[in-house]
């Protein structure tokens, strides 16, 4: 079993769309995957509770014991989906992760709060060989923006690569998680899709 845990100690990155599209990607690969939601939202677990089909299990664990309770789950992958704040959870879910990823908007804000969360990272490495990568989240490429903050995450190379994958800025993963589907399902042949699988296979080349 390998455990991946989504997180940021700033909000509002988007990693419950990820955990969520990502644990669809497992189950399309045949996979046993499990997410732990250990938000207090809960919002990966509400996609589980309106997603028809039974190939993703789900299970909410907001307290700092992730790292041991995890050990109980049957899975082949774990998804960690961690708090959007700094806590003991949110510790604990790091420590829980043989990858963790970093997801990040391309904003200054979302640059300056990078360095939190890689110290964070920092103390969790003194308990466990963890690692790490950075996401570019709701990318929109060609832009000074992009260009800028692909640049700039130079800077946290020595903690946290920033993975080749980007997942773009699309209206269609909004409309899949109320309907409790990943954008694979919804989009077969879109970029969001394509996007997706793309990160799925370098999360795996990555863990294995």
């Amino acid at each position: 079993m390998k455990t991946i845990t989504i997180g940021n100690s700033k909000g509002g990155v988007g990693k419950s769309t990820l955990a969520c599209n990502l644990a669809v990607a497992v189950a399309r690969d045949g996979k046993k995957v499990v997410i732990v939601d250990a938000d207090v939202q809960g919002s990966s677990l509400a996609f589980r509770e309106i997603r028809e089909s039974d190939d993703i299990g789900a299970v909410s664990i907001t307290t700092p014991t992730i790292h041991k309770d995890i050990t109980r789950l049957n899975a082949d992958l774990v998804i960690v989906d961690a708090g959007g704040r700094d806590s003991a959870a949110f510790r604990s879910a790091v420590v829980a992760s043989d990858l963790f990823i970093i997801p990040i908007l391309p904003s200054l804000y979302d640059f300056w709060a990078t360095s939190d969360t890689c110290g964070i990272l920092d103390e969790a490495r003194t308990y466990k060989d963890i690692q790490a990568r950075l996401l570019i989240n709701q990318y929109v490429p060609g832009t000074v923006l992009a260009r800028d903050i692909e640049q700039a995450l130079a800077e946290f190379a020595d903690k946290a690569a920033l993975m080749q994958a980007r997942i773009p800025r699309q209206e269609v993963f909004k409309r899949s998680l109320v309907k409790g589907s990943g954008v694979q399902e919804t989009d077969s042949r879109g970029k969001a899709a394509a996007a997706v699988k793309a990160l799925y296979d370098e999360i795996i080349s990555i863990i294995q």
